[in-house]
């Protein structure tokens, strides 16, 4: 059987939250942190708020293809501590960052980078940027920086569109990734599926992440 990856992602609280989760979540073999830093994005997480440092969770996501969704305002130097502190794959917004940043980021780092952006962007922008990325993230949500919200239709159709494009990059779907939507981005072209509260939010997590794996796995 083909492994589709599904991603358990969390918006970090606490350094304590985040060792909690790595050990509750060892079902997984990858793991999402997404930061917000409360000027890009409205929310705040750690390590903004509370202070601290990525280097001091590394031991505990070890264990875990760890990926880095950059919701901040300054994602080089977010992204520089992160690899420090372990992180295999890094998730940039376009609309942070010019497209000269982010091709010699991304020509430089040892690590997988993933072009990312907003709902309202325009797709062709992205597509700019994803010419220099390892893999594609898109939002399926109009919205970002929170867990829980709608799903939005028009995901689907910029799927297709990409996988038409760039048909050997991977497609990471994120936000509104769920029982009800999960087979219909894999039928769109996704690739792999980060889910927020459709796991980390339930009473059993391993449960629900196991059966949003059996509906996309033969």
């Amino acid at each position: 059987m083909t492994y589709v990856p599904i991603v358990p992602a969390v918006i970090p609280n606490s350094r304590e939250q985040i060792i909690d989760l790595a050990a509750r979540l060892s079902f997984a073999q990858e793991f999402q942190l997404d930061l917000v830093d409360g000027i890009f994005v409205p929310t705040i997480s750690w390590p903004y708020e509370p202070k601290g440092e990525a280097l001091s969770v590394k031991s505990q996501l070890d264990q875990y293809t760890l990926e880095i969704d950059l919701m901040v305002s300054d994602p080089i130097s977010a992204a520089m501590e992160w690899i420090i502190a372990g992180a295999d794959m890094l998730v940039f917004h376009i609309e942070t960052l010019t497209l000269e940043e982010f091709r010699s980021f991304a020509a430089e780092t040892p690590v997988s980078v993933a072009a990312s952006a907003h709902g309202d962007t325009p797709l062709e922008t992205l597509v700019a940027y994803a010419e220099h990325a390892d893999y594609i993230q898109l939002m399926g949500i109009r919205e970002i920086g929170a867990q829980g919200l709608p799903f939005d239709e028009t995901v689907l159709e910029k799927i297709s569109l990409l996988k038409q494009r760039f048909p050997t990059k991977a497609i990471s779907i994120d936000g509104s990734v769920n029982a009800s939507t999960i087979a219909r981005l894999k039928a769109a072209g996704a690739d792999r599926f980060v889910c927020g509260s459709a796991i980390i939010q339930q009473p059993d997590p391993e449960a629900a992440y196991l059966a949003l794996a059996a509906l996309i796995n033969d």
